[in-house]
């Protein structure tokens, strides 16, 4: 029942934070949540699979794939995608790092992790970790071709 619970406060958190697109006036965005399973390893790497998540329990990791289409007659420019992270997951990376960014203050700005800092307990900066991530972002430098598609994803582990 505990996994059913949180895979309910997950659903529920993912809906409040729905992506954002900015910089064209059409285009449709829609993203999808998908529960990693590891079945096993091949040449010493696990191999991995996703799919559509009946329950999660705290550990579990998901990606949330973020797709974006232009069905207008010209290509999308400056697209902008800000995906706040939900409040049942904790940040665990990307694999599209072209044109990708982080919040790590509530969306206020943006940048490489690894250049981010955040006040320690004592007052003093320490670098900005994944748990710290409050907002990932891709700012497109190609266009989407009219009636083309493009999708990026990040992964979350459940809090």
């Amino acid at each position: 029942m505990r996994g059913r619970l949180i895979a309910y406060i997950l659903a529920a958190g993912l809906g409040a934070a729905a992506p954002m697109v900015a910089a064209q006036e059409k285009g449709a965005l829609t993203s999808t949540v998908e529960l990693e399973k590891i079945s096993g390893v091949a040449s010493g790497k696990p191999v991995k699979s996703y799919v559509a998540p009946d329950v999660v329990v705290p550990g579990d990791r998901v990606r949330v794939t973020l797709l974006f289409a232009n069905p207008g007659p010209s290509p999308a420019t400056g697209v902008r995608i800000v995906n706040p992270i939900p409040a049942g997951l904790a940040f665990d990376g990307t694999n599209d790092r072209a044109d990708f960014s982080v919040s790590v203050d509530g969306g206020k700005s943006f940048g490489d992790l690894a250049g981010l800092t955040l006040p320690g307990a004592d007052g003093t900066p320490r670098a900005a970790t994944d748990a710290d991530v409050t907002h990932v972002r891709w700012l497109w430098s190609t266009a989407v071709p009219a009636g083309g598609s493009r999708s990026v994803a990040f992964f979350g582990r459940v809090k």
